[in-house]
């Protein structure tokens, strides 16, 4: 894909209403300027998936404490996301 269609796509989805607005798919139109082989559809798909684990494990009581230790430890510990450990600033 080229640039600048990746780019009329991501204009194409900000410019619908508010509410019908893919805010995933958008970002993903942006990082496909930098990375034009990017699979959209991969990407969402494993987005679907780790939206749909993380249901599974939600605590029956929506504490916002309990919300943002579960999504934590489904990153960080089960799919072992780490942050940028070269330059933590960056």
């Amino acid at each position: 894909m080229n640039r600048s269609l990746a780019r009329q796509l991501f204009q194409r989805e900000v410019q619908q209403p508010d509410e019908q607005i893919h805010l995933e798919r958008a970002a993903l139109y942006v990082a496909q300027e930098e990375y034009p082989e990017l699979d959209i559809e991969a990407y969402l798909n494993a987005l679907e998936t780790m939206a749909a684990d993380v249901e599974e494990r939600l605590p029956v009581e929506f504490y916002p404490l309990k919300i943002i230790q579960t999504i934590n430890r489904y990153l960080y510990d089960d799919l072992g996301f780490v942050g940028n450990t070269t330059d933590y600033y960056d």
